[in-house]
């Protein structure tokens, strides 16, 4: 047996989000950790950036802009999170020879079969500089720096939570295995944080399940306070709470695996170790509770929005622009530190 599955089985009931966390970045088999071999057309999923270059080029427009408004702002770029190393690519490629004389790009990596690919793709250039967290690469920045992330959030476990009507409250989800297969049961009560979309109005039905993304909250505050000046963008495919979960009872949490997509729990918990777990992002619970005193939020977008905004020209079949596809699905989150 897989040891990774053996532990997890072992372990006995635990929270959905243990579950992820360790099947995702679990040591000695996470998928990040350990077993990811691409992204894009021939890994397990793709990303927009790895698609084409239409949201590379917008988002390398967008900082250009921020410099041009910004004149004593450091041209120091921090990618937290780079994939396979095709934005970092394509933003070094296209900043422009004045601006990348002074130019210092810090990626944050945690996945070294990640952080392999990055360098295969960016080779050795004397800009790039590569860390294991966000604070030390805004202590290299002195704190000041433009931030970006393409498909960070959807990459932190989730809490998966359901919806009791009787008692109106919300109860955590649990992952079970008999040796057999991968059940889930009801946990314990979950207890809702101060500014979560949870605490508005809603018509959710008994045994409605949705996802919170608690870790990436607690993750973001836990450095957030070593950013002294700039700008930051965020990208990932959600949308506006309850409207994300319309017709979604079973909530967004899915898995892939060699370009399948697959929504089934059964098929999401079948492979730990070997395939992404991932949701959809609620904005507007993190849009509320990533925000502390002096980070100011400038503008909400539909990528398709931040793609002309920013100049790209695109035609209508464009992967990363289409309306009913990435261009609608992925949100753009623009913040700045004043």
């Amino acid at each position: 047996m897989d040891p990774l599955r053996k532990r997890l089985i072992d372990s006995g009931p635990v929270p959905f989000s243990d579950f992820m966390e360790k099947a995702l970045y679990d040591d000695h088999g996470g998928y990040y950790s350990t077993n990811i071999r691409e992204v894009g057309r021939i890994g397990d999923f793709s990303t927009s950036t790895t698609l084409n270059n239409s949201l590379a080029n917008g988002v390398t427009s967008w900082i250009r802009k921020i410099w041009k408004q910004d004149k004593v702002l450091p041209h120091s770029i921090i990618e937290i999170g780079a994939g396979n190393g095709s934005l970092a690519k394509q933003i070094i490629k296209r900043i422009g020879f004045w601006s990348r004389l002074n130019l210092e790009y810090h990626i944050v990596e945690t996945s070294e079969p990640l952080l392999k690919l990055q360098v295969q793709q960016l080779g050795k250039n004397k800009l790039l500089h590569w860390h294991k967290d966000p604070e030390s690469a805004l202590q290299s920045c002195s704190g000041k720096a433009v931030i970006i992330s393409n498909e960070l959030i959807d990459a932190f476990p989730v809490e998966l939570i359901q919806w009791e009507q009787q008692t109106g409250k919300w109860r955590r989800v649990m992952v079970h295995s008999d040796n057999q297969e991968w059940t889930t049961l009801v946990g314990d009560d979950y207890e809702v944080p101060n500014n979560s979309s949870l605490l508005e109005p809603h018509n959710f039905k008994e045994g409605q399940r949705i996802e919170r993304h608690d870790e990436f909250i607690n993750w973001f505050h836990s450095w957030i306070g070593s950013w002294e000046q700039g700008h930051m963008l965020s990208i990932d495919y959600g949308d506006s709470f309850p409207n994300l979960y319309e017709r979604r009872p079973s909530g967004t949490v899915r898995a892939y695996f060699a370009q399948n997509r697959f929504e089934q729990m059964h098929e999401i918990l079948a492979r730990p170790g070997h395939q992404d777990i991932t949701s959809d992002i609620d904005f507007t619970d993190i849009r509320k509770r990533m925000l502390i005193d002096g980070l100011k939020e400038i503008k909400y977008q539909t990528q398709t929005e931040f793609i002309a905004e920013n100049g790209v020209r695109t035609s209508p079949e464009d992967p990363s622009s289409n309306l009913h596809g990435a261009g609608e699905a992925f949100k753009v989150l623009w913040h700045r530190k004043i």
